[in-house]
C-alpha cells in the first residue's frame, strides 16, 4: 500500500512525530512518502496513494494555514481513501484541555470539507530553550489556565509515542482490510 504522510509543524515536533509514523508504516511493509506541507511539490499524484495520514500542530488554537489549504484543495479525494489526522497541540495533555483539542480539530473539519476515519490528539513538545521571552510567558500562561504546573526552564516532550504506535496499527490494519 503507498501512504502519503503531510505535515506542517512549527516547533518540529509535529514533523518528529511524522517520521516516527513514516517510520511505523515502513516497518509494516507499506511505502510512505513523507511531505511537509510548506514545500508540497505541484507534481505529486494524490491518486496514486491509498491512504493518507495528515500530521498538523495548533497554534494559537488553529492548525497551519498550508495544511489547512492542503486539505481543502483536496477533501473530495482525502474523503473517498482511508485517511487519518494527527492533530498535536499542548491542550491534548493539559488537565481538562481533551475537549478543547477536540474543538480544534471538529473546528478544523468543518472548514475544511474534510472527515478523516480516524483521529488521534497528541502532546507536541515544549522548547522553552528557543523560545523567545514573549513566546515563554504565553506558554506558561496556557499552562497554568490549563491546570498544569508552570514549566521550569527546560525542553519538555508530551508526545505519547505508545499512542501513536496503536493508531498507527489500527489505521493500517483498517485501511489494508479496505483494500481488499
Amino acid at each position: 500500500m503507498d501512504v502519503l504522510i503531510i505535515y506542517g509543524t512549527t516547533e518540529g515536533q509535529t514533523r518528529k512525530i511524522s517520521e516516527g509514523t513514516a517510520t511505523h508504516v515502513r516497518r509494516r511493509g507499506h511505502h510512505v512518502e513523507l511531505r511537509d506541507s510548506t514545500a508540497l511539490m505541484s507534481d505529486l499524484d494524490l491518486k496514486t496513494f491509498h491512504a493518507f495520514i495528515i500530521a498538523a500542530s495548533v497554534h494559537q488554537q488553529y492548525h497551519q494555514d498550508t495544511v489547512t489549504n492542503f486539505v481543502i484543495a483536496h477533501h473530495k479525494l482525502l474523503n473517498t481513501r482511508p485517511s487519518a489526522f494527527i492533530s498535536v497541540s499542548l491542550s491534548a495533555v493539559l488537565e481538562g484541555g481533551r475537549t478543547e483539542a477536540q474543538r480544534y480539530v471538529d473546528h478544523f473539519v468543518s472548514v475544511t470539507g474534510w472527515h478523516p476515519r480516524m483521529t488521534i490528539l497528541l502532546g507536541g513538545a515544549l522548547r522553552l530553550t528557543e523560545y523567545d521571552y514573549f513566546q515563554e510567558q504565553i506558554v506558561k500562561f496556557v499552562v497554568m489556565r490549563g491546570g498544569g504546573a508552570a514549566p521550569g526552564q527546560s525542553d519538555r516532550e508530551f508526545t505519547d509515542w505508545n499512542a501513536l504506535a496503536h493508531f498507527v496499527e489500527v489505521f493500517l490494519d483498517a485501511a489494508t482490510k479496505k483494500g481488499t
